[in-house]
């Protein structure tokens, strides 16, 4: 029989407990003490698992949100943390496109979602992206899951469950997958109980549905593709580079087992939206209904991440394999009275990124790097041994170097924001403070600046203040949108 725990025990039971787990870690220095070990013969394998929407808050092992992420906790404790990255553009395609071609938006035109109202928003074939580099560098390449890269076209494919009239879902054809080599996704489509997929050789026309919740479904091929039982998935004699993009817990938050809602049985809201930010008005009132969901649907991703772990450690692939988690933004679930993702407070523009590679990265070791989004694919480029062909085009920086305890680029004092709702933010997060301007929902000029130290849920805006250190951080600001080309209007700024 089951009991009802106090709200007390319940959360000595779960992630704020684990909090305890952050003692033996230390902010990392540019130090050259640490040593890698030597290098294996054979190029590194890469596994790229990212759900999409999950908040950094929401790892247990940060003590910040009370959500059950056991597999994530014990992977933190194995691998490289970084709590200060950064969704540079905590949107869906703009994420995606920078992960992939380690180019910002003013550079790729992918400066919004990809749905049928932006014709010209989509990766285009001539980006080299990430698994391009690899492709030449002799890897085979695997993608599993959602993609939101692909421009829908008439005449349009069935769509999901959304009301309106924008499509989002559509086919990519080979020539648009910038050479991976296994193919089992599709581009948008929510009904995570119902998902939709286009596997490698299927046509336009050929998609087929499956009757279970899509990340199970998806860590079953992903753990297919480890095993290549038989040589059927990819070849064997070369290493391989496996994404594997799991749409929960993106919205629609009820999308989610029924078993995965149990492990939160008998706590309501008020148990798990902590965070002294909430305000349950206006669209943030929602969060009311979606938190367990929401949290629910992150215990599953921790699930199959743990399934993945698993099966590296049980094939004998661990110690050559670079792991990767992240995300491609948070949620503010009720933070500042919002929802979703397209803001620069820290439920959105705070991800998690947790990188392992054993013997290599120092396990249990946390950085507080100022990583941003352009910079995971020149940095995941230099860590397989591919720098000197990461494209002469890319705008992020390769701070592999740093990561494995060497010397290496001068660290950032600040990491860039940016999105594009009414007329377009843009700011700069820097170790203690977010600092952004553009215009509000009215029209009006409107700048925050925060002290993320002493003000970690961002309740006191001290742009007016603090002017010289809102001046200092505008200046900041510039500086990145001339070194990026970012032609955001005048206009548009307070």
């Amino acid at each position: 029989m089951k009991t009802r725990l106090s709200r007390r025990e319940w959360l000595a039971g779960t992630s704020l407990l684990a909090a305890s787990t952050l003692l033996p870690r230390v902010r990392s220095a540019p130090s050259t003490s640490a040593t890698p070990a030597a290098s294996t013969a054979r190029a590194p394998n890469l596994l790229f698992f990212f759900p999409d929407q999950m908040r950094r808050q929401a790892m247990g092992f940060v003590g910040e949100d009370p959500a059950l992420t056991p597999h994530i906790d014990r992977f933190s404790r194995e691998g490289l943390y970084l709590p200060r990255a950064t969704s540079t553009f905590p949107v869906c395609s703009p994420w995606r496109g920078m992960m992939m071609t380690g180019r910002f938006p003013c550079a790729t035109g992918i400066t919004n979602n990809c749905n049928s109202t932006r014709p010209t928003v989509y990766l285009h074939r001539d980006e080299d992206c990430v698994t391009d580099v690899l492709h030449r560098a002799g890897y085979h390449i695997g993608y599993i899951g959602k993609w939101h890269l692909t421009h829908p076209h008439a005449p349009y494919i069935p769509q999901d469950i959304r009301e309106d009239d924008v499509k989002w879902d559509e086919f990519t054809p080979k020539a648009d997958r910038h050479h991976i080599d296994y193919w089992y996704g599709y581009n948008a489509y929510d009904d995570h109980l119902r998902p939709r997929y286009w596997d490698n050789n299927a046509p336009r026309d050929g998609y087929h549905y499956v009757n279970e919740w899509s990340p199970e479904h998806e860590t079953d091929l992903g753990i297919r593709y480890l095993e290549n039982a038989g040589g059927a998935m990819r070849d064997p004699a070369k290493p391989f580079a496996l994404w594997m993009s799991l749409n929960p817990p993106h919205p629609p938050y009820a999308k989610v087992p029924a078993r995965l809602r149990e492990r939160y049985q008998g706590h309501s809201w008020r148990d798990l939206l902590q965070r002294k930010n909430v305000r349950l008005e206006g669209i943030g009132a929602n969060a009311r209904d979606a938190v367990l969901d929401y949290f629910a649907a992150v215990t599953g991703v921790d699930e199959q991440f743990g399934r993945v772990l698993a099966t590296l450690d049980r094939l004998n692939l661990a110690d050559d394999t670079i792991v990767v988690f992240t995300s491609d933004h948070g949620d503010m679930m009720g933070s500042q009275g919002l929802m979703s993702k397209p803001y620069p407070y820290e439920e959105a523009f705070s991800i998690p990124l947790i990188i392992r590679w054993p013997g290599r990265l120092a396990a249990g070791r946390t950085d507080d790097l100022l990583f941003g989004t352009p910079d995971l694919m020149p940095t995941l480029l230099g860590l397989m041994g591919q720098r000197t062909q990461i494209p002469r085009q890319v705008q992020g920086t390769d701070y592999a170097d740093l990561l494995l305890g060497r010397p290496g680029p001068k660290r950032p004092d600040s990491a860039f924001y940016l999105d594009s709702t009414d007329g377009g933010h843009r700011g700069v997060r820097t170790h203690r403070h977010t600092y952004v301007t553009g215009l509000g929902a009215n029209g009006e000029a409107r700048v925050r600046l925060f002290d993320n130290e002493n003000d970690r849920y961002q309740l006191h805006n001290l742009a007016e203040k603090e002017p010289a250190l809102a001046a200092e951080l505008d200046r900041a600001t510039q500086e990145w949108l001339h070194r990026i080309g970012d032609p955001w209007p005048a206009n548009a700024r307070a």
